[in-house]
């Protein structure tokens, strides 16, 4: 009876610790498969784009080089970061092609953020997507990044997108962070480099009033040597057109100019003895004067 009640004791309790030890193994099993998801996470989350805010902008104020994404500091790099905007400066309203390089030999995994802002960090125009597999906006379209796709390379990658001013706001700096990764799970072993390109604003931006805008001023400086000698200034230097008119309102003579400012000289040796009007006009509207051929 003893050893009956023995063994059946050492059985319950041997099967208790046996129970115990599955569940935990199941517990520490489940555990270690979530960990290993959410790094996995982690890492596809870094490959498929950036998170909002790491471009190194003064509104940012930091990039992806920071414990939590990727240990180590960013470095200045020129060069990243390339326009074609004039060297007037840019236009509301014109769209314009950015590109973003980075070279780095035995690199063959790449990522960006890229954002035009100003000294507070506020957006600056409009960026347009020109390849969606390659990159992707962030941030309610403030940022562009890499997507997955977007990664891949051999000792370089470059990734274009269009940006439009929409508003004459001054000085627009594009701001970019790139990363040359070591296609590693980690955070550590990744270059992080900045580089940043400042974009003015064309002068033609500046708005004008409308009374400003219909303001042609020009002056009559008489006939010579059958030549009518007349100079024109406006606001803004568009195209103009001048027109002699007869008495009787007929267009006698009409000729256009690419450029509203200057001095203009137009032939009226087959003009009759009389009074004449000269009209100048461009797309914001139109001035007339007389003279006299004698």
């Amino acid at each position: 009876m003893y050893k009956h009640t023995f063994f059946s004791g050492t059985f319950i309790v041997t099967n208790y610790i046996m129970k115990r030890f599955k569940s935990t193994h199941v517990f520490l099993s489940a555990l270690l498969i979530l960990i290993i998801s959410g790094l996995s996470k982690l890492s596809y989350g870094k490959e498929d784009g950036a998170p909002s805010g790491n471009t190194g902008s003064p509104g940012d104020d930091q990039t992806c080089a920071h414990v939590d994404c990727h240990t180590g500091s960013a470095s200045e790099k020129d060069g990243l970061i390339a326009t074609d905007v004039p060297a007037s400066g840019y236009l509301v309203g014109e769209t314009y092609l950015i590109t973003v390089t980075i070279e780095e030999i035995g690199i063959t995994r790449f990522g960006f953020q890229a954002s035009p802002q100003n000294l507070d960090g506020d957006e600056m125009g409009e960026m347009a997507l020109i390849d969606s597999d390659q990159t992707k906006f962030t941030g309610g379209g403030k940022y562009i990044t890499h997507t997955n796709a977007g990664t891949n390379g051999t000792d370089s990658k470059t990734w274009t997108f269009n940006w439009t001013p929409e508003e004459a706001t001054g000085d627009v700096t594009f701001y970019v962070a790139v990363n040359a990764s070591d296609d590693e799970d980690d955070a550590s072993g990744d270059h992080i480099y900045t580089s940043s390109v400042t974009i003015a604003e064309d002068p033609d931006n500046h708005p004008l009033s409308i009374e400003d805008l219909n303001e042609i001023l020009f002056d009559i400086h008489g006939i010579v040597k059958d030549e009518l000698a007349v100079t024109v200034s406006t606001p803004v230097n568009n195209p103009i057109v001048i027109d002699i008119i007869d008495i009787n309102g007929r267009l006698v003579l009409s000729n256009k100019y690419q450029y509203a400012n200057g001095t203009f000289v137009m032939p009226v040796d087959n003009l009759n003895k009389g009074m004449y009007f000269v009209r100048i006009s461009n797309a914001q509207g139109a001035l007339t004067k007389q003279f006299f051929k004698n």
